[in-house]
């Protein structure tokens, strides 16, 4: 989260008009050259139909836009597994409307009123070494609620880091930064179209937040100087319809990179940040077998022993999907491990691959137990 720096077509004319029913009306707005177009905590969104042409016209934040210093009704979160994005922090907000409320699951999708619409902030440190450096911003993804469903629209920041502009085709973006050895270094980044953010987003033919469940968002967070369980501080923000139960007896999941929990659940956390959102039924990859979200049992679909549902480069001439006790001979790794387009896994964007979540994943392939009946005859 940065404050002062990020501490850091669905189509038919129903849903327009009910895009057209989330606008809310402001007095005057005037960008004053990447500023707060309403000077302090007060929103005054711009007049228009959503999507709205700028980042500065939905008035989310106070002062230099950069600086993403949230409004009033703008709340941040944090999610413990967080996806891969080639490097790139993250800042993610939600922001309800007016009376809205939201409904908590405890082992589901938390509900939405339409109205709703979800921040995330993608940003480059220039000094990986140093966060207090400063960063580049490149994105912001906003997910609107409307007609019960959710529409995805991205931003493009530009250079001058004062403003971002809609985008619809994708774009390709050259990031300079410092490495945590202290070298320079030049990266692409990929600014997914809407139809790739899709891939992720799509269940069952249905677009879904893919943070905003309990064991993704049941940590501890910092707020006001102080670290406080994150369920309870978005509860005391009046944000729930019913307070969530203890935080205690929810599932949370574990920072994967992090060193509190098992081995086992470090990684299962990470695999269902990172793959669950295509490998479960009705995702992009349901039809594969191959199933990562936390709550699954079956070693079969979590791949243990399993053979691959296709065979080709993505397999790499390796037998099972994973081998207890031999990350080697695992098509996971090999998949993961790779940025050939025809083999990478997670497919997008993966521009550089995690080489500690690979080894999280290696790690924890290489303790299981060996079982000959996975062997190769």
């Amino acid at each position: 989260m940065r404050a002062g720096r990020l501490k850091r077509a669905a189509s038919g004319s129903l849903l327009m008009g009910l895009l057209m029913g989330l606008v809310l009306m402001a007095a005057s707005c005037d960008d004053g050259g990447g500023g707060d177009p309403c000077d302090g905590p007060t929103r005054c969104m711009a007049t228009g139909v959503l999507p709205l042409a700028t980042l500065t016209e939905y008035d989310f934040f106070q002062g230099k836009l950069a600086e993403m210093r949230p409004k009033d009704g703008v709340v941040p979160y944090t999610v413990a597994a967080p996806l891969w994005s080639d490097q790139a922090g993250k800042g993610r907000f939600i922001v309800l409307p007016e009376g809205g409320k939201m409904e908590f699951s405890a082992d589901g999708d938390w509900g939405f009123p339409d109205g709703t619409i979800l921040i995330k902030t993608f940003f480059f440190d220039h000094d990986r070494r140093d966060p207090g450096a400063g960063a580049r911003t490149l994105e912001t993804r906003l997910l609107v609620r409307a007609a019960g469903a959710w529409k995805g629209y991205t931003y493009l920041w530009n250079d001058e880091q004062t403003e971002a502009t809609l985008l619809k085709t994708g774009k390709r973006v050259m990031v300079d930064f410092v490495d945590l050895d202290g070298a320079a270094k030049t990266e692409e980044y990929i600014v997914p179209n809407l139809d790739q953010c899709s891939s992720c987003h799509e269940r069952d033919d249905e677009e879904h937040s893919l943070g905003l469940i309990t064991p993704q968002m049941n940590l501890m967070v910092e707020r006001d100087g102080k670290m406080v369980p994150q369920l309870e501080w978005l509860a005391g923000q009046g944000l729930f319809a019913a307070a969530p139960p203890e935080s205690s007896s929810l599932m949370a999941f574990a920072d994967p990179l992090g060193t509190e929990g098992t081995l086992d659940w470090r990684a299962r956390s990470y695999l269902h940040g990172n793959c669950a959102h295509c490998h479960q039924e009705g995702g992009g990859a349901g039809k594969s077998g191959l199933f990562f979200l936390a709550t699954e049992t079956d070693p079969a679909k979590l791949g243990i022993c399993k053979v691959p549902a296709a065979a080709g480069p993505g397999a790499g001439g390796n037998p099972h999907d994973i081998v207890p006790g031999d990350p080697d001979r695992s098509i996971v790794i090999f998949r993961m491990n790779s940025l050939d387009p025809e083999i990478k896994m997670p497919e997008l964007p993966n521009r550089v691959i995690d080489a500690r979540g690979v080894q999280l994943i290696r790690d924890w392939i290489a303790a299981m137990p060996v079982d000959s009946a996975c062997l190769e005859p």
